[in-house]
């Protein structure tokens, strides 16, 4: 009778063992409710500067525990934004790659609210070669060559950065033949006081672009200005000028010669009589 009873428990409780893993299984198998949300995208490649029409626009659907922030809902929210950063097709559109609604397009979507933008003449050299693009980042120095030939530099921006070379508002476009101002024009994104010194920089003397890592950030306190002597060149003296000896005036020669004369001459007394001789 006790090895009946022993029989039963095992059997319950191997039924029991096996419901509950059964349940498991399917609780864990079954198809869940996702919370589903459509977010705003580009339907095509957007370039910087271009104000979004509706037909740019797609929905895409996300988990909403997958949706960035920032992102869109509605197209409306995005519909005449200018693109402040340049967009891939099926890329979700987020607030901080867009310029404020009412901004404008092309260069001026590109000003932040306070900023300027600058543009600057710059050939091979102090453009860095070509080597700045819009978006990298630059500091400018200002060399100034005073009267007596020696000249001087300093940094007087820091950490700028550069929306524009040329028209050319997008790094990854191609360039355009037809844009003769590419290799001469870079157009920087300034406060109003550092437009004036740049401004007043260009009337007074020379500046070069120097290219920064775009990762450095850092603004250093501005140092004295690097003069020639710094470098250990020292300014040669100049020389004197050798001023012309006018010629004689020929009454002014001949008074020179009679007081000559006169010098050589011994006066000699002998009472109430003078006589006069001439030293050899």
């Amino acid at each position: 009778m006790q090895q009946h009873r022993v029989l039963i428990a095992f059997g319950i409780a191997w039924l029991s063992a096996l419901s509950l893993s059964w349940w498991v299984y399917k609780r864990t198998t079954a198809p869940q409710a996702r919370d589903l949300v459509s977010v705003v995208a580009a339907a095509h490649d957007l370039a910087i500067g271009k104000r979004i029409q509706a037909d740019d626009l797609k929905l895409l659907t996300l988990d909403r525990k997958d949706l960035p922030k920032g992102a869109f809902l509605k197209t409306a929210e995005v519909v005449d934004r200018a693109v402040s950063t340049p967009m891939s097709a099926g890329e979700v559109l987020l607030s901080g790659k867009l310029a404020a609604k009412g901004s404008g397009e092309g260069l001026t979507a590109l000003i932040e609210p306070g900023m300027r933008a600058v543009s600057v003449q710059v050939n091979e050299i102090s453009g860095v070669s070509g080597f700045i693009q819009p978006g990298t980042r630059v500091d400018v120095l200002f060399t100034r060559v005073f009267s007596n030939g020696d000249a001087a530099t300093t940094t007087i921006l820091q950490n700028v950065k550069v929306i524009a070379y040329g028209r050319q508002l997008d790094p990854s476009a191609k360039l355009d033949p037809r844009d003769t101002t590419r290799t001469t024009v870079a157009t920087l994104l300034v406060t109003q006081d550092q437009a004036q010194r740049l401004v007043l920089a260009e009337q007074r003397g020379r500046i070069q672009l120097v290219l920064r890592n775009a990762l450095d950030d850092q603004v250093d306190e501005f140092a004295d200005p690097i003069a020639s002597s710094d470098l250990g060149i020292e300014e040669p003296p100049k020389p004197q000028p050798v001023r012309p000896v006018a010629a004689p005036d020929p009454i002014l020669r001949a008074k020179a010669a009679k007081a000559e004369e006169d010098a050589h001459v011994v006066r000699i007394y002998r009472g109430d009589k003078m006589t006069e001789e001439k030293l050899k």
